[in-house]
């Protein structure tokens, strides 16, 4: 059976049981497939790992949930694979987490509640070729993930969720080579003991300040490019701004809402007008969009014979 159809049943049947159980039921579920092949000849090496996660149970009024936690983890060997795998539930869960903390009682689960959801899939493909001294010669990585949560919220009492996932490839040479995986999944009381861990916090804020500094990369760039292209259009005669406008359109470097199809319509004022307008939103959250910036900014420099 494919690995995809069997996240679509296993979330399937995660629905399912939620539908079909009280809503006192906790439903706690997790599956793992982790494929690893190596080839002689040619030297080869590819990687497929999915894993999906879901809980469904109550959500009380003061806003706790019964906590669980989920722990995947390899050592990053392509071969002599090690790997370890953690699930546990209730004071399991939180005494894994902080074993010489004392386990508090549970009176705040009690009263009223609502059904709460969580979930997260995720699906790392890996394919190497080697050459024959043994450096990389091709290196393919596809990577998704979903992650969703319907949680009900009072005032002040938002249950504590974590899903976070930890990848690290190097492959450098057929004898030095590795693809590790570390993934964590919890609830409640779990999450937030989880969230406090340094190891965890220190992750995220890696990722996060990484995530940050490409943003800011990305938007000095485009706000350059986007600077230097009306220095160029501002000294462009009229005559030639049905081709800034068609090139525009090309490399899609304008928001669809400015609707550049449209520009020849325009006199030439509002059009310089309306483009100067749309080509200052930038979308820093795009590498492509800065490309498609810098096309665009030689093209109209180009006209300009700058």
């Amino acid at each position: 059976m494919s690995t995809r159809r069997v996240s679509i049943l296993l979330s399937l049947a995660l629905m399912v049981a939620g539908c079909a159980s009280r809503p006192d039921t906790v439903v706690f579920v997790t599956k793992s497939s982790l494929g690893v092949d190596v080839e002689q000849t040619p030297p080869s090496a590819s990687i497929a790992y999915d894993r999906v996660e879901g809980y469904f149970g109550p959500r009380y009024e003061s806003g706790a949930v019964p906590p669980v936690l989920a722990v995947f983890m390899t050592n990053g060997q392509l071969l002599d694979r090690q790997v370890k795998q953690l699930y546990a539930t209730g004071d399991a869960a939180r005494a894994l987490l902080a074993p010489a903390a004392p386990l508090p009682s549970d009176p705040e689960q009690g009263g009223d509640f609502k059904p709460m959801f969580f979930g997260s899939s995720t699906t790392v493909g890996l394919k190497i070729g080697y050459e024959a001294g043994g450096s990389t010669s091709t290196f393919t990585l596809g990577y998704k993930r979903k992650e969703l949560s319907v949680i009900p919220v009072n005032a002040g009492r938002f249950p504590s969720v974590l899903a976070t996932l930890q990848t690290d490839v190097d492959a450098r040479s057929a004898t030095d080579s590795r693809f590790g995986a570390g993934q964590l999944f919890a609830t409640g009381a779990a999450a937030t003991a989880l969230a406090a861990r340094p190891e965890v916090r220190d992750v995220f804020l890696t990722k996060a300040d990484a995530a940050l500094n490409a943003y800011r990369s990305e938007e000095r760039q485009q706000s350059r490019h986007a600077l230097v292209t009306l220095g160029c259009l501002a000294a462009l005669p009229d005559a030639k701004l049905p081709a800034v406008w068609r090139n525009a359109e090309a490399l899609g470097v304008l928001d669809q809402e400015a609707g550049a199809g449209a520009f020849a319509s325009l006199g030439p004022d509002a059009a310089r007008e309306r483009y100067t307008r749309y080509l200052a939103l930038l979308d820093a959250d795009s590498a492509d969009a800065t490309t498609r910036l810098s096309l665009h900014r030689q093209y109209v420099c180009g006209l300009a014979g700058r």
